[in-house]
């Protein structure tokens, strides 16, 4: 069992400005499972998808592939989709990759 306490969690941030992760596992197909924490106008670039990836947002409002999504809203991404993301509202996301991602842009 694996348990990510929100009091010990730790945020680094990531290549993309304005963006930080705080990672909760690694899986053996490259991807990942992690809180995103996205500062209002942050853009993580378009990026395709190896394997199937879950997003659910926490707080804020984020515009991913297009699609404006708010708090308790999902988004599932199957292989060979491609989105970008883009914080509108400062935001949290819960981020479930099966694969890696690839940039496109």
């Amino acid at each position: 069992m694996l348990v990510n306490k929100v009091e010990n969690r730790e945020w680094k941030p990531t290549e993309t400005s304005g963006v930080e992760r705080s990672l909760f596992r690694n899986n053996d197909a490259g991807g990942r499972s992690s809180v995103v924490r996205l500062r209002k106008q942050a853009r993580v670039p378009r990026h395709a998808h190896h394997g199937n990836e879950e997003v659910v947002v926490l707080s804020g409002t984020v515009l991913i592939g297009g699609v404006e999504l708010g708090e308790g809203d999902y988004l599932f991404t199957q292989p060979g989709e491609e989105h970008d993301v883009v914080a509108l509202t400062d935001a949290v996301i819960f981020v479930s990759s099966q694969k890696s991602v690839t940039v496109v842009e």
